[in-house]
């Protein structure tokens, strides 16, 4: 008997009283293939369900990583849209270092900067010119900055680069050695996307680089310094740890024409040396040098004149 035919046996008597009768009853067949087709259903779902649990799952570095490099992309968008790029020369016919100006400079720019640095260097971030040089080179952003980007040699604790970048007019390329991480200092706790997400809502656009400018090839060289301000903020031991005497000298070769500020020109003997070496090699090098530490920092500003458009008044 077919096993899809299912018996059931009812007592029943027929008119007569006495006629026993066998109904058989038959359950519905189903479709042999109907069993399959729910199983290979079932199978696409599981897939389904699992390729979207991975795909959740990818999604999350995907992300994370989209957020690195909108961070990246933000801190480069201005270097991209910037026709200027690559010109040293400065953007206006005249430089003028005005002291009294710089004296009295608002000082609004730089207290919406003062958190990220350290908050031992916040006091010094907002002291007058001639205690520190960050009046000054706020200055310098505010009254000539332009969508080129400003050169700071020696990150440290960000403070010259936050000061540059205190008028929300340029951004500020920033370097130190390869492995200096004292800028992490300067974040407070805070990683280093979140420290960029909170200047960026200030309007400030910086951009570090950890490398050895003398090591770099002349080609990578030449792009850092396709701008006009370079500031210069290292070592102090020009003559026992030369990178600021090295460094000078890579710019003379490459031809730079813009204008680089040094600090701390009387810290010690070493830097007073290559100070004076500086001066009495202006001429035939074909730049000028003019001490402004006046307006700049107690221990001594220093601006080399590659462009002859500086102008000092006093």
């Amino acid at each position: 008997m077919n096993r899809n035919i299912a018996l059931s046996m009812k007592k029943t008597q027929d008119p007569s009283g006495s006629t026993m009768k066998i109904r058989v009853q038959k359950k519905p067949q189903r479709k042999k293939g109907w069993f399959i087709s729910q199983v290979v259903v079932l199978m696409i779902m599981c897939a389904v369900a699992f390729s979207s649990l991975l795909d959740l799952g990818k999604n999350i570095p995907q992300k994370q990583h989209a957020e690195k490099k909108g961070l990246r992309e933000h801190n480069d968008s201005s270097v991209g849209k910037c026709t200027l790029e690559g010109s040293m020369d400065p953007p206006a016919e005249s430089i003028v270092i005005d002291f009294t100006k710089i004296n009295n400079i608002d000082k609004d720019p730089l207290e919406r900067v003062k958190d990220y640095t350290t908050e031992k260097y916040t006091k010094h971030l907002l002291k007058s010119a001639g205690f520190e040089h960050y009046a000054f080179l706020n200055y310098i952003s505010a009254t000539y900055g332009d969508c080129r980007h400003f050169m700071d040699i020696g990150t440290r604790f960000v403070t010259s680069a936050l000061a540059l970048g205190s008028s929300k007019k340029s951004p500020v390329w920033t370097f130190d050695i390869p492995e200096s991480r004292e800028r992490m200092k300067a974040f407070r706790h805070k990683t280093e996307e979140e420290w960029h997400k909170q200047i960026r809502e200030v309007g400030v656009d910086i951009v570090f680089h950890n490398l050895d400018l003398i090591k770099i090839s002349d080609v990578e060289l030449k792009k850092f310094l396709g701008t006009w301000f370079v500031m210069l903020d290292t070592f102090h031991y020009p003559y026992t740890r030369p990178f600021e005497r090295e460094f000078f000298q890579r710019i003379l070769e490459i031809g730079f024409k813009g204008i680089l500020v040094l600090d701390d020109i009387y810290f010690n003997d070493e830097m007073k040396k290559w100070w004076k070496e500086l001066q009495d090699n202006a001429e035939e090098s074909g730049y000028m040098t003019y001490d402004v530490t006046e307006i700049g920092h107690n221990t001594g500003t220093g601006v080399v004149d590659f462009s002859g458009k500086v102008t000092i008044k006093e």
